[in-house]
């Protein structure tokens, strides 16, 4: 299914994922700050719908990160978040006449180069997709374990920063990516600053268009802890301008 769904993306892109800089790439650049266009194609889902303004349009290539408490199925996988890079998609999509069709298949195309890192950063270079705007991981805030995307490559102060709570959440679509493991996808979310913690104009993310990513029911046969790889796409939005 992986296999079928990186055939088809091929159809749209030259070529597709890690954080290692491209020979010539500028250290800084200025993403667009105007994507409206593609705010049109914003991926519709049983999440509620965005009423903020879309700043960016990120592609989050990384792990999700499981523990095990034993190594039976007596035992459910927990979890200690996910660690992502964040590639700048809107930038170059927003501009882009075929980003309608190519939006489904960004992820899944990362996702399957994702054991290549040479030709996945060839890839999104190939698709003006190179540019690092940040990352995506977990911190202890007030004692919870909280998702926090920092835009921490972005020449911009304050640098945009968002930790963020699970509101909503709904299963990817049954024609989702999914992961080497054979497991479905891991599901879209609605996640906001509840705490009003967040700065440089952003406060909530959507993650949409995911690939791979999921864990087993059980803890059959499991490490203490493992990753599994995963790509999806993270629509940040904060207060209009």
């Amino acid at each position: 299914m992986l296999f079928s769904t990186l055939s088809t993306a091929l159809v749209f892109f030259a070529g597709s994922v890690t954080a290692l800089p491209w020979p010539g790439q500028p250290t800084v650049y200025a993403p667009a700050t105007d994507l409206s266009n593609l705010a049109k194609l914003f991926p519709q889902s049983a999440l509620p719908a965005p009423t903020e303004q879309l700043k960016y349009v990120l592609l989050g290539i990384g792990t999700q990160n499981y523990t095990c408490a034993t190594s039976d199925d007596s035992s459910v996988p927990g979890t200690t978040g996910a660690l992502a890079t964040l590639y700048d998609i809107g930038s170059n999509l927003n501009k882009d006449p075929m980003a309608k069709w190519k939006l489904g298949s960004i992820a899944p195309l990362a996702l399957a180069l994702s054991n290549a890192p040479k030709t996945l950063e060839f890839s999104l270079t190939s698709q003006g997709y190179q540019n690092v705007a940040g990352h995506h991981f977990f911190q202890m805030i007030s004692g919870a374990n909280t998702p926090v995307f920092s835009l921490d490559k972005l020449q911009i102060q304050p640098q945009p920063l968002a930790p963020v709570s699970k509101l909503n959440a709904t299963d990817a679509p049954a024609a989702a990516c999914p992961g080497n493991n054979g497991l479905p996808a891991v599901q879209w979310l609605y996640l906001k600053d509840t705490k009003g913690a967040a700065q440089g104009g952003i406060d909530s993310v959507y993650r949409v268009e995911t690939a791979g990513g999921n864990k087993p029911a059980t803890c059959k046969g499991m490490k203490p802890t493992w990753e599994v790889k995963y790509a999806a796409q993270y629509w940040i939005f904060g207060p209009k301008q």
